[in-house]
């Protein structure tokens, strides 16, 4: 067998059938926690970030499905917000679902996110990553080959 032919059926079929998703959020306790909460048995591979620019900068991985924290780094002007990185998102890969979490219980931040195009808003509260695990094994349940 040659060296070009070894790696090109098993590489990219690994990946083509892998479902990513994405859990970006700035506050590392409840990124750590909900990520070591959602990889438990998770039919999808996770991957955390703690930045909108470090979500965007792994698109390639083509994620299906993005939990996005709507306050990323409030406390930093010149950093990206969730509504920046939905935007983004939207217009970088618009199959993708995005799914904003926000510990605000205003109508106001869920319609905002909804007209950007999130698939639909989620309330950090104790039974948020009950509901989060629920969408992402809906998510990678539906998909071919799992």
């Amino acid at each position: 067998m040659e060296p070009q032919e070894k790696y090109k059926p098993q590489k990219k079929e690994a990946t083509m059938h892998e479902t990513s998703v994405f859990i970006v959020d700035d506050d590392p306790q409840y990124l750590h926690s909900l990520g070591f909460y959602l990889k438990l048995d998770s039919p999808c591979k996770i991957y955390c970030y703690a930045s909108g620019e470090e979500c965007l900068r792994n698109m390639q991985l083509n994620p299906r499905l993005i939990i996005l924290d709507y306050y990323l780094n409030s406390d930093d002007p010149k950093s990206l917000n969730g509504l920046d990185v939905l935007k983004q998102v939207k217009s970088l890969s618009p199959d993708t679902k995005v799914v904003i979490l926000s510990g605000q219980e205003t109508l106001q931040v869920a319609t905002d996110s909804l007209k950007l195009g999130a698939y639909t808003y989620i309330i950090k509260d104790t039974q948020a990553p009950f509901t989060i695990r629920n969408l992402i094994e809906e998510f990678c349940n539906d998909v071919p080959g799992h």
